[in-house]
Order: structure tokens, then C-alpha cells, then sequence
């Protein structure tokens, strides 16, 4: 048998179904265990892959429409590139892999079909589900494919029967900054694909004596002034299109200052937004798997803007109920606070529970060796 190996599988729609997964590959390279991460897209056939580019666009300029496809099951079987999965699976037959674990419900038809081809439950798969309800890829795996976790282990990071987190992913091991050595400053954006409502709390937002730092998606979202910087990831970046050294990597991205703009490369071990955000005072988005992950990381709160899906809307429902975050409209009745924010992420700072980290948890369920 080679090296352990965990192969940690991912999906470019949305980077909430990205980012969660090189995340935990850098915890488990920290420990010393190999990782590969693949993403979904990769293994489409050419024509649905440029059809998922056509639909970012229409997304982010049309929320109520994303909204309607998030309702809209997708049997995702009829634009898999089979040739493609053929060679995957007999290269991970060769490897002998046998750990993987699945952030998005489109891998199970591949992982089921890799099932057959090794002897009955000698692979281990955790589906991980970093939303707090089942996101569009695992509501349409569910009504194709009713038992579709039967041999699997669902690992769920949040609770919502009892409203509480279950496991974390981290972000850096390290302290977050204290809430009086923040910036008087909020993070602005629509989640990897800018959706939604974000745009227009701009204006109000900067009247209220903060500064912005916004995750612009195209060039011309872009108005830099004094008070307020325009980021975004560099646009010819793509989730399911390997670095030049053949990895999935963090997204480089750009600042946008002005007359001039500057450009960074990817972050090792974690995504650039992180650092903007832990020295804010809070998020304000929808709330996303991935800006969940982030508001927990770097104890800051959110203000919740409308929300992705009935997924997101749970999502919303359990950083409200915890006292993570507050909807915007009710944040704008209080003046937009500042003390609303202390609160909010003393209440993260102090939460209570385990604090289970999610690469421990699997660790101790995974034997290092098949059995």
C-alpha cells in the first residue's frame, strides 16, 4: 500500500464548495497526511462547462434568478464527460485511494461508480456538508438518488435541531484580533459569484462613518476613493483550472486603488478575504458556507443580507439564532452599531461547546490503514 492519501473533492459552483476543501487539505498537510483536491467542474463535458460560466453572469445581474435555479433540481448525470471519469477512476484504482471527502452532492455518482470497481466497502467517503441544510448539488442527488449516503458517512458541521456547531474548519491557527484593535471598517460582498443585495447597502453603508473594503466582481463595480478599497479575485482565475504547477490553489487577487491597481499571488494555506476580514469589524453578505466559516475563524460577526436558497436561509436562521449575526434592516433600526458588533462577536468569542476542529474529528474516525 503507498502513502496515505485523502482526496478531497470540490466544486467550482460557488467557492463555498472550494475554499471549505483546500482549507482542511492544509490541516491535513499540516499533520502530515498527502491530499489531492479535485473539482467537480473538471470533469463536465466542454459545452456544460462553458454553460456554468454563462450562468455566473446571469446570476450576479439577476438574483431572483439564481434564486428560482436553486429550486430547480438537476439531474447532473446527462453532463458528466464519462471518458474522463473512466481514466479518474482507474488512476485511483491504480493509487489504491481509498479516503475522500465529498463537498458537493455531484461527486457521489463518480464515487458510487468507483464503489463498484473496488471490493465492497473498501473505500471510506465522508460527505461533508458545510451548510447548515443541504445545498441545490445535494437536494438534487437526493431526488435522483433517495439512499445516495447509504454506504457513506454524512459529517455535518452544524446542528440545526439543536442550533449549534458541531465542527469548525479553521482558517489559520491563530488568535483573532481583539474587537478595540479592529479597523472602523466592514467587508462588503456577494460570495464567490457576487450575488445578491450587496451593492445597494454601499451607499448607506458609507454614510454611516465606515470604511468599505468591497469585493468587486467585474472592472466597472469598481469606484475607488479614500474610505473605501475594491478588491476582487484576479478574473482570469477559474476554480476547476489548475495552477501552473498542477494544483487547485487560493484564488491571486488584485486591489483596485485608483489609477492603479496591484496584484497578489495566492495564498498557501488560505484566501486572501480572511485577512481583510479579521481586521474588520464585520461581514456584511449573505450567508454563505464559506462566510460562515470565515465570521466563526475570525470572530467576526455578520450582517445578513437576503439569502441563496432555503440552504443559506437555514444558514441565516442559525447565525441569528447563536447571535453571530443580525439581518441588515434589523441593524439598520439600530443606527447600524457599533456595540451591536462588539456583542455580537464577544457572543462568537465566547461560544460555547468543543470547538471540534473538522480534520481532528475525521482523524479519529479514520483509521490509518484500511481495515
Amino acid at each position: 500500500m503507498g502513502k496515505r492519501k485523502v482526496t478531497i473533492l470540490c466544486s467550482g459552483f460557488g467557492l463555498g464548495f472550494y475554499i471549505p476543501g483546500l482549507l482542511a487539505a492544509s490541516d491535513f498537510e499540516k499533520r502530515d497526511i498527502a491530499t489531492e483536491v479535485l473539482v467537480f467542474e473538471s470533469y463536465l463535458e466542454q459545452d456544460k462547462m462553458e454553460h456554468i460560466v454563462d450562468s455566473r453572469k446571469a446570476y450576479h445581474n439577476n438574483f431572483a434568478l439564481a434564486n428560482l435555479s436553486a429550486r430547480m433540481p438537476m439531474d447532473i448525470r446527462n453532463s458528466i464527460d464519462y471518458a474522463q471519469v473512466e481514466l479518474l477512476l482507474e488512476a485511483w484504482k491504480a493509487e489504491d485511494r481509498y479516503e475522500f471527502i465529498s463537498l458537493s452532492g455531484h461527486w457521489i455518482y463518480i464515487l458510487d461508480l468507483y464503489r463498484e470497481k473496488m471490493l465492497p466497502n473498501r473505500i471510506h467517503v465522508d460527505l461533508l456538508y458545510v451548510d447548515s441544510d443541504l445545498a441545490p448539488s445535494w437536494k438534487s442527488l437526493k431526488k435522483f438518488h433517495s439512499r445516495y449516503d447509504e454506504y457513506y458517512y454524512n459529517a455535518c458541521l452544524y446542528d440545526t435541531d439543536k442550533m449549534e456547531i458541531r465542527c469548525e474548519i479553521p482558517v489559520l491557527h491563530r488568535t483573532p484580533l481583539p474587537f478595540d484593535s479592529r479597523k472602523r471598517r466592514l467587508v462588503v460582498h456577494g460570495g464567490g459569484w457576487g450575488m445578491g443585495t450587496y451593492q445597494s447597502t454601499i451607499p448607506e453603508l458609507a454614510g454611516h462613518n465606515y470604511g468599505l473594503d468591497i469585493v468587486a466582481y467585474d472592472w466597472k463595480e469598481a469606484k475607488p476613493d479614500p474610505d473605501h478599497r475594491y478588491w476582487m479575485n484576479d478574473p482570469e482565475w477559474c476554480a476547476w483550472v489548475k495552477s501552473a504547477n498542477g494544483l487547485h490553489e487560493f484564488p491571486p487577487y488584485i486591489e483596485i486603488t485608483g489609477e492603479d491597481t496591484k496584484s497578489y499571488a495566492a495564498e498557501v494555506d488560505h484566501h486572501w478575504l480572511f485577512d481583510i476580514a479579521s481586521e474588520a469589524m464585520a461581514i456584511v453578505a449573505k450567508p454563505g458556507a464559506g462566510t460562515l466559516i470565515d465570521s466563526l475563524a475570525s470572530e467576526t460577526p455578520l450582517i445578513l443580507l437576503e439569502p441563496f436558497g432555503s440552504h443559506e436561509l437555514s444558514n441565516l436562521e442559525l447565525w441569528e439564532s447563536l447571535g453571530f449575526g443580525i439581518r441588515y434592516e434589523k441593524w439598520r433600526e439600530m443606527d447600524f452599531s457599533v456595540e451591536v458588533l462588539r456583542e455580537m462577536h464577544q457572543a462568537i468569542m465566547n461560544r460555547p461547546g468543543e470547538r471540534t476542529n473538522y480534520v481532528d474529528h475525521y482523524c479519529a474516525r479514520v483509521a490509518l490503514t484500511k481495515g
